[in-house]
């Protein structure tokens, strides 16, 4: 439960984070009221989540899933960002075509209900330890990807959430599936994962910092800077993806890291023009085009008015998706998470909390494919095989705290 002096933080502001007095107080509706309306009743009963302790499902009318927000940042989100998603929403229940400019907005708003949905389900359990961000601080600012998938012959109406009842969504936001009406869309955005098929520097392995858990670092490397064509299990067929690389090259002007992600090779495919002449230009976040491969091939797309037209998936059905976003989850987002910390010496080595909170997630993902039928034996068998190496690791550095065993044991090998 979290203590007295962070109670305060679950009425903090869902947009900047800040706390909302009563006089500036208003309510942001998660699920937006006109996405409510144009898939059917806003009042009526949805199923919310289910508790994480008890297991109980939570259900409520649809319309009073809002949490605190500042009036300012409600209202500038709502004049912008909503309007320009509620327009591409409506060109996709009609089977138009999106420019690419939309494609932008489609995505911003997407990490905006992601985020907010991790928000809101950490404020109605009250999670041990609040968000240490909000919506503005990460609209944009980790690889994304959309898949979408566009019947135009299904007249159904009505709107369901999946993916979020996992460890790998309540840690990191990763990745959910959205259904609203005739639109299949699973949305993505994570740490460096679509980078390696944009022909961007990506991280090869992810660690923890020594010093704190929380921030991560990355061993970066680049391949040949080729825009890939094969996406592997992104590319569901008939489905179409747009997606952004998106990097912070950091650090000073003398410091070449930077020449990595800002080169004669990438530097054309910028989202915005680019300007570094002093050190704190290179500190913030850089964007790339939109890459969509809504005309056959993976490419960039530099034009913000040029219209892309969107297919529906050959397998178009949610449980596809689903199976499809746990696959993503598992084999872009897991594989990825960090299971070795890094000292400021550039020491490596795992540890055993790292490696069960690993293992805890990979096992979940696992059973949540398994219960919408795909099973994979040999997976399940190195899961297990994993546990138990780690479970031994833990019984000997708990030993080593008694004073039973020498120190080497309570790390896990380099």
């Amino acid at each position: 439960m979290p203590s007295k002096d962070d109670s305060h933080r679950w009425s903090n502001c869902m947009f900047c984070g800040k706390p909302v007095g009563k006089t500036e107080r208003s309510r942001e509706h998660v699920l937006p009221m006109w996405m409510l309306r144009a898939t059917g009743d806003p009042n009526r009963l949805i199923r919310i989540e289910a508790d994480p302790v008890s297991g109980a499902e939570i259900i409520r009318p649809a319309s009073t899933f809002h949490f605190p927000a500042c009036r300012s940042c409600n209202e500038r989100y709502g004049k912008t960002l909503e309007t320009h998603a509620q327009k591409a929403m409506e060109a996709l229940f009609g089977g138009k075509s999106l420019r690419v400019g939309q494609c932008y907005r489609l995505l911003d708003w997407l990490d905006k209900v992601r985020v907010g949905l991790w928000i809101a389900y950490n404020t109605l359990h009250k999670e041990s330890f609040p968000p240490k961000f909000r919506i503005d601080q990460r609209l944009g600012n980790k690889d994304r990807i959309a898949i979408i998938s566009v019947d135009p012959h299904d007249n159904s109406r009505g709107f369901g959430i999946g993916g979020t009842d996992n460890n790998v969504f309540r840690t990191t936001q990763a990745g959910i599936f959205l259904r609203i009406n005739n639109v299949r869309i699973i949305s993505m955005s994570y740490e460096s994962f679509i980078s390696r098929f944009a022909g961007m520097p990506y991280a090869k392995e992810m660690f923890a910092s020594a010093d704190d858990l929380n921030t991560l670092l990355f061993d970066e490397t680049s391949d040949d800077y080729d825009l890939k064509q094969d996406w592997r299990e992104f590319a569901m067929p008939g489905a179409t993806i747009i997606a952004q690389s998106v990097f912070w090259p950091g650090g000073h002007m003398a410091d070449a890291r930077w020449q990595r992600y800002i080169n004669r090779n990438t530097v054309g495919r910028l989202k915005n023009k680019l300007r570094v002449s002093k050190p704190e230009h290179l500190n913030r976040f850089f964007q790339t085009q939109l890459i969509s491969n809504a005309e056959g091939d993976f490419r960039y797309y530099a034009d913000p008015k040029k219209h892309l037209r969107v297919g529906v998936a050959r397998a178009n059905s949610d449980a596809q998706f689903m199976k499809t976003l746990y696959v993503l989850l598992m084999k872009y987002v897991v594989e990825l998470s960090p299971t070795r910390v890094i000292n400021q010496a550039g020491e490596k080595r795992g540890i055993v909390f790292l490696a069960m909170l690993w293992l805890e997630n990979a096992l979940q993902i696992t059973f949540r494919l398994r219960e919408i039928g795909i099973q994979d034996p040999k997976l399940i068998d190195y899961l297990v095989n994993e546990l138990q190496k780690v479970t031994r690791t833990r019984e000997e550095s708990v030993a080593n705290l008694q004073g039973t065993c020498v120190p080497e044991y309570s790390r896990l090998s380099s």
